[in-house]
């Protein structure tokens, strides 16, 4: 059983809310071009894919960073 630092998982999270906002902040640009209609139904779900397969590998990131492990 391994112990995991606490400031160091505090940090994790502060990074990964961070993330959070980052994905958010795309994802409502996106919905608002595709509602003007600047990119198509399927760009926009692209689009989308795109920008949580990026969240997702910068959580894993940050997860090795701050909690040790492999990706």
């Amino acid at each position: 059983m391994s112990i995991i630092d606490q400031e160091a998982q505090d940090r994790y999270w502060l990074a990964v809310e961070a993330e959070d906002r980052r994905l958010d902040a795309i994802l409502t640009v996106t919905r608002g071009r595709q509602d003007l209609g600047a990119l198509t139904a399927q760009q926009a779900a692209q689009e989308r894919v795109e920008a949580m397969e990026k969240h997702l590998a910068a959580v894993t990131a940050l997860r090795c960073q701050h909690l040790g492990g492999a990706a």
